[in-house]
C-alpha cells in the first residue's frame, strides 16, 4: 500500500474569504447597536393579556393627559404601602407603573413593604396620622408633600387635597352561600383614579337629592348606591333637599337628582325645579322614572316642554304569552362625550318605559335653544305596551312600534358656550340604578354622561377589566338550553355508552 499523502486534485479551487459576509455582520451589529440605542430612549410596553389585566383604563388616561394634572408645578405623590404577599400584588404595582409612564411626570409612586421597612411607615404615619395595620395607599397632592397634616380644620387646612384609601377597597368581594367572601376583582384602577381626581380638586361639587316624594330617602338608598359610586368618582357629594321647604336650590348646587318619584309635584316645587333649570350657568338635572308609577301630570308637564315624553307603556318583547323584560338596547350616535359607546349593545333588566322625543312647540324649542338626543334604544323587536294586560300582545292602534327610546338627554343653551349649557338625563328605567343589576359597560357609559353633565369630559372613558373570576351572562333560554344538555342529553349519552359497553360485552 502506498504511503503517499493524498493533497487533493492539483486544480480544485481553494477556500478564499467572502467580503460580503464580512460587510453583512457589519450591518448586523450597526442594527443591533442603533436598536439599543434607541430603546434606551424610546420605551415602548405592550400589554399582551386576553383581558388586559395590565393596562389601565381609558378613563384614567384621560384624567391623567387632563389640564388639571398636567398643568401642575409639583407631581402627585402616590404611597403604595402594601405587603407584597397581598393577592394581587404584582398586578397593582404594573398598573402603578403605568400611572407613571402616562403621567409625563407629573405622578411619582412610592412603594413599600410596611413589615419589612418600619423606619419608612413609621415616616409615613407621623406625616399623614395613619397606622399600618392594614394594606393603605395614601394619594398626595398638596405642593410640600413632606409637611404633617394638620388635625384640625380651618382655612388653610390642606387635607382636602389628601385621600386616603384602606386596601380593601382595591378588591371586589362575592359574598358565597356560608357566608364567606372571595375576591373577584381588582378595583384597584376605578379606585385609584377616583382618589387622585378628589385630590387634585379638593373641594367636592354638590349636587342635591329630591327627598319627601316616595322614591328615596335617608332611610332607603338602594336606588342611590351605584349612583352614589358614580358621582364620587367624579368628586360631587350628594346632598339632600326637600322642595316643599325650600324657595329655590342653594347657590353652590350644581345639580338635582330627582329619582322615582311616587307623588307629583306641587306648583310651588315645581317652580324651584324650573327656576333651577332655567338659572344661568352650568346646571345638571338626573331623572329616573319609574315604568310602574305614571300618575305625575305636573312633573310630566314640565319634561314635555323640555321636549321628552313619557310614554306611560311597557316595553315589551313581541311574539310572547307574557311579559318579558330583559331588553336588547343600542347606545346610539349622538353626544361626542360617549363616541367610545356608539353602536355599543347591552343587557337592560327590569320594567323600563319608553320616551318620546318630541316638542309640542318647534319655534319656541328653538327660542330656547332646546335640543334632544336619546342615548339607550332598543331594537325593532320590542314595542310600548300600554295595557296592563297579563297575557299582552302588539296592537298597532295603542301600542307604540320599535325601535324606542330608553334614555334621552336635552340641552338648554348652545354647545360652543358650556359654562351656560344646562344639561339634563331622563331615564325610563329605575333597576339600572341599583348595584346589583348595573353592567359594566352600563356603569362606565352613565358615568361618561355625567361628566358630560358636570362639565368634566376628561372624566369619561370606558373603566379597565380586572376581574381575577369570569362571569358569563345567559338568558332564560340558554340558561334552559344549557340545564337541558346537562341534566337530560348529557346523563343520557352516558346511559347508551355503558349500555353498548355493556352489549359488546355480553355477546
Amino acid at each position: 500500500m502506498s504511503k503517499t499523502k493524498f493533497t487533493g486534485h492539483p486544480d480544485a479551487r481553494r477556500p478564499k474569504g467572502n467580503p460580503l459576509a464580512w460587510i453583512n455582520l457589519l450591518l448586523l451589529s450597526i442594527i443591533v447597536l442603533a436598536c439599543n440605542y434607541i430603546g434606551c430612549s424610546e420605551y415602548a410596553r405592550f400589554d399582551l393579556s386576553e383581558q388586559e389585566s395590565y393596562s389601565i383604563s381609558e378613563r384614567t388616561l384621560n384624567v391623567l393627559s387632563s389640564e388639571r394634572v398636567q398643568k401642575r408645578e409639583t407631581p402627585i405623590h402616590i404611597i403604595f404601602a402594601f405587603q407584597r404577599t397581598a393577592t394581587g400584588y404584582t398586578r397593582m404595582y404594573s398598573l402603578l407603573e403605568e400611572y407613571v409612564r402616562h403621567s409625563n411626570g407629573k405622578v411619582v409612586v412610592d412603594c413599600f413593604d410596611p413589615l419589612r421597612e418600619p423606619n419608612r411607615a413609621r415616616e409615613i404615619s407621623q406625616i399623614y396620622g395613619v397606622e399600618f395595620d392594614q394594606n393603605l395607599c395614601v394619594v398626595d397632592a398638596r405642593a410640600n408633600h413632606t409637611v404633617p397634616l394638620k388635625t384640625f380644620e380651618d382655612s388653610g387646612n390642606d387635607r382636602k387635597h389628601v385621600r386616603i384609601r384602606p386596601g380593601a377597597s382595591f378588591m371586589k368581594y362575592e359574598v358565597l352561600p356560608d357566608e364567606s367572601k372571595r375576591i373577584v376583582a381588582l378595583m384597584m384602577d376605578e379606585v385609584l383614579c377616583s382618589a387622585i381626581t378628589e385630590a387634585v380638586e379638593g373641594d367636592m361639587r354638590r349636587m342635591y337629592v329630591v327627598e319627601g316624594k316616595g322614591g328615596v330617602s335617608r332611610d332607603d338608598q338602594s336606588l342611590l348606591e351605584n349612583l352614589g359610586m358614580i358621582t364620587s368618582s367624579l368628586n360631587i357629594q350628594l346632598s339632600w333637599v326637600n322642595l316643599s321647604e325650600v324657595e329655590m336650590l342653594p347657590k353652590d348646587a350644581e345639580g338635582l337628582i330627582i329619582i322615582s318619584p311616587q307623588t307629583d309635584f306641587t306648583e310651588d316645587e315645581m317652580r324651584v325645579v324650573r327656576e333651577f333649570w332655567d338659572r344661568d350657568g352650568r346646571n345638571a338635572v338626573f331623572v329616573a322614572l319609574d315604568p310602574t308609577n305614571t300618575n305625575l301630570p305636573m312633573f310630566y308637564r314640565f319634561l314635555r316642554e323640555q321636549g321628552v315624553r313619557p310614554a306611560a307603556d311597557r316595553v315589551l318583547l313581541r311574539n310572547r304569552k307574557r311579559a318579558y323584560y330583559n331588553i336588547s338596547a343600542v347606545m346610539p350616535k349622538g353626544l361626542q362625550c360617549t363616541k367610545a359607546f356608539w353602536n355599543n349593545t347591552t343587557q337592560v333588566d327590569g320594567q323600563s318605559m319608553s320616551l318620546r322625543l318630541e316638542h309640542g312647540d318647534e319655534n319656541m324649542a328653538a327660542f330656547r335653544k332646546l335640543t334632544t338626543y336619546p342615548l339607550l334604544m332598543t331594537t325593532a323587536d320590542y314595542y310600548g305596551e300600554t295595557s296592563r294586560d297579563l297575557e299582552p300582545s302588539f296592537d298597532p292602534r295603542e301600542d307604540s312600534e320599535g325601535p324606542l327610546c330608553l334614555q334621552a338627554a336635552v340641552t338648554r343653551g348652545s354647545n360652543n358656550d358650556p359654562n351656560n349649557l344646562s344639561t339634563m338625563i331622563v331615564t325610563g328605567n329605575i333597576d339600572v340604578l341599583t348595584h346589583e343589576n348595573a353592567r359594566k359597560e352600563q356603569t362606565d357609559y352613565m358615568r361618561s354622561l355625567w361628566a358630560w353633565m358636570v362639565h368634566r369630559p376628561e372624566y369619561a372613558g370606558k373603566s379597565s377589566n380586572q376581574d381575577l373570576t369570569f362571569k358569563i351572562d345567559l338568558n332564560r333560554h340558554t340558561r334552559s338550553a344549557v340545564e337541558h344538555i346537562t341534566l337530560i342529553i348529557m346523563p343520557l349519552l352516558v346511559l347508551l355508552v355503558a349500555i353498548g359497553i355493556w352489549n359488546t360485552r355480553r355477546h
